[in-house]
């Protein structure tokens, strides 16, 4: 009897430090304003590379809750499309794109947000970085990736409805213990199918902060791969509020 109120104590002890851990995945520390250079590149497994360039603006407010804003500036034929994420700490984030074409922003909804970023193997809710409270977490084990030591880390959708937002059932996140950056995710499909895999392929410590300077997204399926690169990166700046306004998108 002892034998098993022990094993249920170590097991909820490592519940316990799994949502810790992620907690401080989720709020590590950043910079009050980030401007940024962005490179998508789309790479088929057979075919034609294509590139997009970007312009990234990024800043927290007075309830340390970040806002991001994204302008496409290469190629001409998505020159001016815009992307706006709202991170609230408590309740959904706010998504907009504005798509010239069309010559109005769109919000996006709770149901797209596990729809394709731009065509790329990532997606708006990869984009927005996911939510905190969108799953359980568990601690599977400590490990070494990389050359880093690592915790892995099981994250499981709390509800069907959450599962249909991100497009995740599971997602297996390998932690590295001395920042909290998630250098590895294997993102599982409503079906409970590995379907993505995340790989963080290079962290840079800027102005003492960590950050994710070069990340790649493949899907397993068809083996599409797509990566973003973050170039002149420049931090804590005077950025316009305007930005990260939804009406600023269509000017």
């Amino acid at each position: 009897m002892k034998k098993i109120i022990l094993l249920f104590m170590i097991i909820n002890l490592m519940a316990e430090n799994a949502e810790e851990i992620m907690y401080r995945v989720h709020n590590r520390p950043t910079w009050k304003s980030m401007k940024a250079e962005l490179e998508l590149l789309l790479l088929p497994k057979a075919g034609r590379e294509r590139i997009y360039k970007m312009e990234s603006y990024s800043k927290k407010n007075e309830k340390d809750e970040t806002r991001m804003f994204i302008k496409f500036i290469y190629p001409s034929d998505i020159e001016g499309t815009k992307f706006l994420l709202i991170e609230h700490k408590e309740g959904e984030d706010d998504m907009w794109i504005y798509l010239p074409a069309l010559r109005k922003a769109k919000r996006i909804s709770a149901g797209e947000k596990s729809g394709s970023f731009m065509g790329s193997d990532f997606s708006n809710y990869d984009i927005g970085g996911g939510e905190y409270e969108d799953f359980n977490y568990k601690l599977i084990k400590e490990d070494t990736l990389k050359g880093n030591p690592v915790w892995v880390i099981e994250c499981i959708a709390k509800s069907k409805e959450i599962i249909k937002k991100t497009g995740y059932s599971k997602i297996i996140k390998w932690v590295r213990k001395d920042n909290y950056i998630v250098i590895l995710s294997e993102h599982y499909d409503k079906s409970g199918k590995l379907s993505k895999k995340i790989d963080i392929e290079k962290v840079e410590n800027i102005d003492g902060v960590w950050f994710e300077t070069e990340m790649s997204a493949e899907n397993l399926a068809t083996g599409h791969k797509s990566k973003f690169i973050f170039k002149n990166i420049k931090t804590n700046l005077d950025i316009p509020e305007k930005y990260f306004k939804s009406s600023y998108l269509e000017r």
